[in-house]
Protein backbone atom coordinates (compact mmCIF):
# COMPACT_ATOMS: atom_id res chain seq x y z
CA UNK A 1 0.00 0.00 0.00
CA UNK A 2 3.00 2.37 0.83
CA UNK A 3 4.12 1.48 -2.64
CA UNK A 4 1.50 2.83 -4.06
CA UNK A 5 0.78 5.97 -2.59
CA UNK A 6 4.78 6.72 -3.48
CA UNK A 7 3.88 5.94 -6.92
CA UNK A 8 0.58 8.23 -6.40
CA UNK A 9 2.73 11.24 -5.12
CA UNK A 10 5.54 10.84 -7.80
CA UNK A 11 3.22 11.20 -10.65
CA UNK A 12 1.17 14.67 -9.11
CA UNK A 13 4.80 15.96 -8.79
CA UNK A 14 5.86 14.88 -11.77
CA UNK A 15 2.16 16.55 -12.92
CA UNK A 16 2.89 19.71 -11.81
CA UNK A 17 6.25 20.31 -12.70
CA UNK A 18 5.11 19.68 -16.32
CA UNK A 19 2.37 21.95 -16.01
CA UNK A 20 4.37 24.40 -14.51
CA UNK A 21 6.98 24.52 -17.27
CA UNK A 22 4.22 24.35 -19.71
CA UNK A 23 2.51 27.57 -18.23
CA UNK A 24 5.70 29.32 -18.44
CA UNK A 25 6.84 28.43 -21.77
CA UNK A 26 3.40 29.55 -23.18
CA UNK A 27 3.45 32.77 -20.41
CA UNK A 28 6.88 33.97 -21.84
CA UNK A 29 5.99 33.22 -25.19
CA UNK A 30 9.24 31.22 -25.86
CA UNK A 31 9.93 29.72 -28.69
CA UNK A 32 8.87 25.85 -30.32
CA UNK A 33 12.42 24.65 -29.90
CA UNK A 34 12.44 25.21 -26.69
CA UNK A 35 9.07 23.71 -25.72
CA UNK A 36 10.40 20.45 -27.72
CA UNK A 37 13.78 20.93 -24.94
CA UNK A 38 11.29 20.63 -22.36
CA UNK A 39 9.66 17.56 -23.46
CA UNK A 40 12.70 15.87 -24.31
CA UNK A 41 13.84 16.76 -20.66
CA UNK A 42 10.55 15.23 -18.82
CA UNK A 43 10.61 11.95 -20.79
CA UNK A 44 14.48 11.92 -20.02
CA UNK A 45 13.16 12.12 -16.20
CA UNK A 46 9.92 9.34 -16.98
CA UNK A 47 12.56 7.32 -18.59
CA UNK A 48 15.13 6.95 -15.55
CA UNK A 49 12.29 6.81 -13.15
CA UNK A 50 11.18 3.76 -15.27
CA UNK A 51 14.32 2.16 -15.23
CA UNK A 52 15.02 2.23 -11.51
CA UNK A 53 11.72 0.79 -10.68
CA UNK A 54 12.15 -1.85 -13.22
CA UNK A 55 15.39 -2.61 -11.83
CA UNK A 56 17.43 -1.74 -15.11
CA UNK A 57 19.32 1.18 -13.99
CA UNK A 58 22.69 1.21 -14.52
CA UNK A 59 23.42 3.93 -11.63
CA UNK A 60 21.26 6.68 -13.11
CA UNK A 61 20.01 7.41 -9.83
CA UNK A 62 22.75 7.96 -7.98
CA UNK A 63 23.37 11.73 -9.12
CA UNK A 64 21.09 14.12 -9.85
CA UNK A 65 17.91 12.19 -9.48
CA UNK A 66 18.54 10.25 -6.54
CA UNK A 67 15.20 7.80 -6.37
CA UNK A 68 14.44 6.30 -3.19
CA UNK A 69 13.21 2.50 -3.12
Amino acid sequence: MGQVIQLIIYIVVFAIVAYALLWVCQRFALPQPVLWIVGAVLLIIILIFLAQQLGMGSGLGTGIFPLRR
